[in-house]
This record gives structure tokens, C-alpha cells and sequence, in this order.
């Protein structure tokens, strides 16, 4: 359903990606409100440029591949207090009316806003919001993100932050966009060990054994399957947990390469490692999201990016999350209701 009534300013909108035939790609729209925003945004391109400066590493765990980025403008995300006093308390940053003067988007299917991220990690990054302050919330929003991901075509990959494990605006519903392969286990999915499989109505999916953790791996053509699947993974990690009403905590890559839906999702238990929370240089300022579990690790510190070795991140990844058995046994329960 395309929202119409709103208080989105005329303004702010640069232009406008409805889905029409004959239109300008939704990649060419985004690449046009990526060079005017450089251009007119100011803080926007100096952000831009020291994070085309940034550190960068690349270690290797288990013959997998992990870049390790040093950030510090990330350090508003990377240290953003989201219990929900701390959201309520303050102002949100995704809302159309609270967004930088400077700041413009691609109104896209008229119920989301393209917008560069004004901190980036990639060059380009974008953040996809809804234009009303809705939660975080996938299962809401499943048909957008495989449209989102088909809109953009071979040259982006989509990503999703859960509201508890990564989401720095857990009160807003919103999808972030980088190029496509930046994420290393894109480039890496054809080593996966698949530990287990599964195909239902034309879905074909399986669990991906990464060092410290795994990956869920879907596939499939047919845009109506991948999403119901998707939903029924969703609510099976929900039912292995105590998550009430929340969303139960997992990371999310999407992206739609000739004709065919892949998405990875990486299962947690918490948002957070215990060494984010010790005191002075015992500290470890690193908040694992979609980026994270994909192999990119932001570190907003020097100290941080030095000290960032393989066994670590590993270290790092079991902590926060969900045990492969758990994930696995899950995994099972789908695979066999296919009738294998």
C-alpha cells in the first residue's frame, strides 16, 4: 500500500522511484542523490571522504576473509544506547521532519525514503526509512526488502539490523544499501560447508558453518516463497526463545542477482560482547550488526582496530551468537517439514 498522507516536506524529496515502467533505474536515482548530496551536504562529503581515508585490515580466519575498518565517525552507532528508556527519551533521527536541513532523498514506492547515511562504512551507504516513526520490525516489511533488493539490481546488496542486535534506531523501520561483494561473505558463498538442507516451493536453503558462527542461506525465483519462508524462519527462531512480542535478534543481507532471491541471516543470542562493557582500555567498542557478521568489523578506536585479531572476532562472533546446534536443530524442523 503507498502511503500518501504524510508530512514529508516537498522539499526534501530530490526525486522519485515509483516502479513504473520506463522510469530511471532505482540504482541510477540513488547514484544521482549520491553526487548532488556530496556536492550540497557539506558535512556530508567531508564524512565521505574520511571514511574514504579509513584504516583498513584484512585478516583471515579459517581461510574466510575479515576486513577490519577503522571508523571513528561510527562511534555515535557504535556506542547508541537502545534500551527502550534511552530511545524513548530522545529525538528520532529517521523521522522526515528531524533529518539534517542539507539532507534530501529518492522517495521510493511512496512509503520509504533513500537517504545517504550521513556516517558511512561503504562508498555508497545508504539508509532506507520508512516515512512514519514505525518500529523495527521485518516481518512487517518482508515483500519491501525483496523488492528493495530486485529495485536495485546487481550492483547493491540490502541490509537488515534487528531492533536488539545492531539497529542503532530500533524505534524507526529502516534497511541500509552498500555495493554490492563489499560484505566478504558475498564473495565467499561458494566455499560455504553446508551442515544442513532444505528446498520448499522452489526455496532452496541451507546452514552456512562460518568461524563463530552461522548463516541461514536462502534462495529462490519466486519473490512469494522466498518472503514465506523467510517469515516461517523468523518465527522459529521467535519460539526457541523467551521474545514475547519482540522480535527475536538476527542480522540480514539481501540482494537479487539475475532473477534469483539470496539471503543470509546470521541467528543471535545478544547484541553485544561482555568486553563492550568493561572499564577504560580493557574495553572493546565493537558492536556487531549485519556489516559485522558479514565479515566488515568497525572499530570507532585506534586501540580497538589494532588490537582486532582472527582468533577475536571469532571469539567475538560465539559470544553474540545463536549456538549452530540451536540454529541447526531449527534447521531440521524446516527441512523435514519439506518432506525430504
Amino acid at each position: 500500500m503507498t502511503i500518501i498522507d504524510d508530512d514529508v516536506a516537498p522539499e526534501l524529496i530530490w526525486s522519485e522511484f515509483t516502479g513504473k515502467p520506463g522510469e530511471p533505474s532505482l540504482a541510477r536515482r540513488c547514484g544521482e542523490l549520491f553526487a548532488q548530496q556530496l556536492y550540497n551536504w557539506q558535512e556530508f562529503a567531508a564524512a565521505h571522504m574520511e571514511m574514504n581515508g579509513a584504516w583498513l585490515r584484512e585478516l583471515n580466519a579459517a581461510g574466510h576473509t575479515l576486513l577490519v575498518q577503522y571508523n571513528p565517525g561510527r562511534s555515535v552507532s557504535a556506542t547508541a544506547a537502545v534500551d527502550a528508556s534511552s530511545v524513548r527519551r530522545r529525538p528520532c533521527f529517521l523521522c522526515p521532519d528531524r533529518l539534517p536541513s542539507a539532507q534530501q532523498a529518492v522517495r521510493y514506492r511512496g512509503d520509504f525514503l533513500v537517504l545517504v547515511n550521513p556516517r558511512p562504512i561503504f562508498s555508497p551507504h545508504f539508509t532506507v526509512a520508512h516515512v512514519r516513526h514505525l518500529p523495527q520490525r521485518l516481518t512487517d516489511h518482508i515483500g519491501t526488502l525483496l523488492i528493495l533488493a530486485k529495485d536495485l539490481g546487481n550492483d547493491f546488496t540490502v541490509f537488515y539490523n534487528g531492533p536488539r542486535c545492531g539497529a542503532s534506531a530500533p524505534d524507526h523501520q529502516h534497511f541500509q544499501v552498500c555495493p554490492a561483494d563489499a560484505v566478504p561473505v558475498e564473495k565467499e558463498w561458494v566455499k560455504g560447508r553446508v551442515i544442513r538442507t532444505g528446498k520448499r516451493d522452489g526455496v532452496d536453503f541451507g546452514l552456512w558453518d562460518l568461524p563463530g558462527r552461522s548463516a541461514v542461506v536462502m534462495e529462490g525465483r519466486d519473490g512469494e516463497a522466498v518472503a514465506a519462508f523467510l517469515g516461517e524462519l523468523i518465527s522459529a527462531l521467535g519460539s526457541g526463545g523467551d521474545h514475547g512480542e519482540e522480535e527475536p535478534l538476527f542480522n540480514l543481507l539481501a540482494t537479487h542477482r539475475e532473477g534469483r532471491w539470496r539471503l543470509f541471516l546470521f541467528p543471535r543470542r545478544k547484541h553485544r560482547p561482555d568486553a563492550y562493557y568493561r572499564e577504560g582500555d580493557d574495553a572493546l567498542l565493537v558492536t556487531p550488526g549485519a556489516v559485522e557478521m558479514g565479515g566488515v568489523i568497525i572499530t570507532v578506536r585506534e586501540g580497538d582496530f589494532l588490537r582486532m585479531t582472527a582468533p577475536l572476532t571469532v571469539e567475538i562472533y560465539g559470544e553474540v551468537s545463536l549456538l549452530a546446534d540451536e540454529v541447526d536443530e531449527i534447521i531440521e524442523i524446516l527441512a523435514r517439514q519439506t518432506g525430504r
